[in-house]
């Protein structure tokens, strides 16, 4: 790791900049491990609660195979980008003062790169890509403040300060071998000075996150199952499944697109219960949908509804505050 000659010290206040390492970096390689795995993981388990809905398991493995190969793809991909567009390096600054510390990326290839991902998926009309880069510019900047809630650990060997809360690392500040005891020490005096470590939870919330999210998937399992029964558009509970998810992990505001989803669907259940039809064995005779259900209809008609009830539940929670996604909990730790 270099620093530049020009590290500032001013009341307080230090600033350097350091070429974080990348693929030489352990931290790094276990991010980009996480981050493929899930890219793969999270479209495997989206589209296998609709093909487990419809019973369609042997396409489902196919479809396992092709995200996981695409993941490891991925992986190698980020790989080669860091070794021949940043050379093994990502330029970046740090400012530790009284209110916390700043996070900057100065690297001019990654900066380019973010934007031009954003031209490029407004070109060539995709989304996803200029997501991608709008999230990577935001990230361009980003830092916690004493006021937020989380510990800190020190690796000495790498210069290394790992600032956490109660799940995750969520910030890694890389310090040079000059300053390293310096920073260490303002970062724990501002902190004890605020109080940081004594608001930090104990108690990972990530075994609570991941449960709901194993029952938003399961409750929209027996929704799918009965889609064709129901004249129920298949995007229907897609869109809900994707929200859920997204109000649990993101954005609680989410959990009213939920809601209304829900409402629709409970609409297109009522419709399709209350329809006439016309008797096959009597001629002229009509009847309510509803009134030749089987046992086994009632039953999956019955799960269904629990299975809305509690995505209700769930998004009611969200909107009202109640329950915080798990990014605004790490943004509230993070004292922002």
């Amino acid at each position: 790791m270099s620093a530049t000659p020009s590290e500032k010290q001013t009341n307080g206040t230090v600033t350097w900049e350091i070429g974080i390492p990348l693929i030489t970096n352990p931290r790094m390689l276990k991010t980009l491990a996480i981050v493929s795995t899930l890219s793969g993981l999270i479209p495997i388990l989206i589209i296998g609660v609709v093909f487990a809905g419809q019973g369609d398991w042997e396409q489902l493995l196919s479809l396992a195979g092709v995200f996981t190969l695409a993941g490891v793809g991925l992986f190698v991909m980020l790989l080669l980008v860091m070794l021949v567009f940043f050379s093994n390096r990502l330029r970046t600054r740090y400012t530790l003062n009284a209110q916390g510390i700043l996070q900057e990326t100065i690297d001019k290839v990654s900066k380019t790169a973010n934007r031009l991902a954003v031209v490029a998926g407004v070109l060539g009309r995709s989304p996803g890509t200029a997501g991608a880069g709008l999230i990577a510019m935001n990230q361009e900047a980003e830092g916690l403040e004493w006021q937020g809630r989380f510990t800190l650990e020190a690796r000495p060997r790498r210069h290394l300060l790992i600032f956490r809360n109660a799940w995750r690392p969520v910030l890694e500040v890389y310090c040079t071998a000059d300053n390293f005891d310096q920073v260490q020490t303002l970062a724990r005096h501002y902190m004890a000075e605020h109080g940081t470590r004594q608001r930090a939870e104990v108690k990972s919330p990530l075994p609570v996150y991941l449960l709901h999210t194993l029952l938003i998937l399961l409750a929209c399992v027996p929704i799918i199952a009965i889609h064709d029964e129901f004249n129920l558009d298949i995007l229907l509970p897609m869109i809900l499944l994707a929200f859920a998810l997204a109000t649990l992990w993101l954005i609680p505001l989410f959990g009213y697109v939920v809601l209304l989803t829900n409402t629709l669907i409970l609409l297109s259940f009522t419709r399709a219960m209350l329809e006439e039809q016309t008797s096959y064995f009597r001629s002229g005779e009509t009847y309510l949908h509803y009134q030749v259900f089987s046992d086994a209809d009632w039953v999956n008609l019955g799960i269904a509804l629990l299975a809305l009830a509690y995505l209700s539940w769930l998004s009611l929670r969200a909107v009202r505050g109640k329950l915080m996604s798990l990014l605004i909990r790490d943004r509230m730790d993070m004292g922002a």
